[in-house]
């Protein structure tokens, strides 16, 4: 995995190159190796998360889809990740994701199944959450580690995560949220 640098320390060139590049990756993907899906899944991981194009989430996800969550916080459909994701970046603006590991098995015949893990880079300066402004703390590398495994099939001609599972360690995330 290459080194990650949080968009906050990037310059505006630098931003551009990179998202040009991971606009590439998604806009260019053949859907025929393993290899292919584990780069366009990290390329809109990206996209999403740290360049804030949360509306790429329609382009990614099946509308009838499901992601089961631990503790049973599971969400239906993209309006509902689209809404969860917005969340979180309320809470922590300049969150970044740092890939840990990614796989995938399947052909473009049956679908493919990948999985991913990461650890988020955040602060909760300048953000708002349910427990009121941030008080500024930091995520430390590995504090909030999360992991999903996801079914990609051809809907309707169209490539999607037709369903997720994910787990995260929500006590990481949440103790940059509290003024305790």
């Amino acid at each position: 995995m290459e080194e990650y640098i949080k968009i906050n320390e990037m310059t505006v060139d630098m931003i551009l190159e990179e998202r040009k590049r991971l606009e590439d990756i998604v806009d260019n993907c053949k859907f025929e190796t393993c290899e292919q899906i584990c780069e366009l899944m990290t390329a809109y991981t990206l996209l999403i998360w740290k360049h804030k194009q949360v509306g790429r989430v329609y382009d990614l996800y099946y509308d009838g889809m499901t992601n089961i969550r631990d503790g049973g916080d599971d969400l239906a459909g993209s309006d509902n990740v689209i809404k969860d994701t917005l969340c979180k970046l309320a809470t922590a603006p300049d969150l970044g994701v740092v890939f840990c590991e990614i796989h995938c098995v399947g052909n473009p015949e049956e679908g493919f199944r990948f999985g991913q893990v990461v650890y988020n880079l955040a602060s909760s300066e300048n953000g708002i959450s349910k427990y009121g402004p941030g008080p500024g703390k930091d995520l430390a590398p590995f504090q909030d580690l999360e992991m999903c495994e996801c079914i990609m099939k051809n809907v309707d001609g169209k490539w999607r995560v037709f369903k997720e599972w994910g787990v995260c360690s929500i006590s990481g995330f949440e103790s940059i949220l509290k003024n305790d």
